[in-house]
């Protein structure tokens, strides 16, 4: 009786272990069969905010590459720091929403009030103020923010508040929320924001609510992006 019972806890104990290991070798496959999520993928910020979508994958990858999909096909969670994967901020606007710029996680609009805009972004700035004419030939005041990527331009308004008018992006680190860059191709401008723009000859505009969004192309690459505060008087 007692060697049957022994006999059963030798048997039972194996079958533990070999369960044990099953089990472990199961989530190895896992982890090797699992691959980083594509570009264009939607991504999911550990605190529940919406990112947007991957513009690179690796850090090794050319920081001016750009993602051209736009059909995110499935979302994923992850933990965003210094020398991580670039990611790009939410999808294009909603029909009568304007295009926005984020940085630092920050969405800039052409016509918020560009002290209360700079005050949020932690990167120093030098501020310098010059002349230009208004739409009635009058000469204002533009001040304007320049960061090391971009430059802010505003210009105050009846209650001395000085108003976001233009946002230039012309550093290789700056990309749109959408995922395009300096350096990207006239096609993956179109296959992003779609055929409906004006033409201007050496750039495009698209309009979405207050904010017209240019692309200016060189050589067939795109060479400066503009944000511009279209209900200005």
């Amino acid at each position: 009786m007692n060697e049957r019972i022994r006999s059963a806890c030798k048997r039972y104990a194996i079958n533990i272990a070999l369960s044990g290991l099953f089990f472990a070798l199961t989530l190895t496959a896992a982890a090797c069969n699992s691959s980083a999520p594509a570009k264009g993928t939607s991504v999911t910020l550990s605190n529940g905010e919406t990112a947007g979508v991957i513009v690179t994958i690796n850090t090794d990858e050319s920081s001016s590459e750009s993602s051209t999909q736009t059909a995110p096909s499935e979302s994923v969670s992850v933990t965003a720091g210094t020398g991580d994967d670039v990611i790009a901020a939410p999808t294009s606007p909603k029909p009568g929403n304007s295009y926005s710029f984020r940085y630092q996680n920050i969405l800039i609009l052409p016509g918020e009030d560009a002290a209360e805009v700079v005050a949020k972004l932690t990167e120093n700035c030098e501020i310098t103020d010059t002349f230009e004419q208004d739409k009635k030939g009058q000469d204002v005041i533009v001040r304007s923010y320049t960061f090391s990527s971009f430059v802010l331009y505003a210009r105050a308004n009846s209650e001395g508040k000085y108003i976001i008018t233009r946002i230039v992006l012309s550093g290789r680190d700056s990309v749109t929320p959408e995922g395009i860059g300096i350096g990207a191709t006239h096609d993956d401008v179109i296959k992003v924001y779609g055929s409906q723009y004006t033409d201007n000859g050496n750039s495009v505009t698209y309009t979405s609510g207050s904010t017209d969004l240019t692309f200016f192309f060189a050589n067939g690459k795109v060479s400066d992006i503009t944000y511009k505060y279209n209900r200005l008087s």
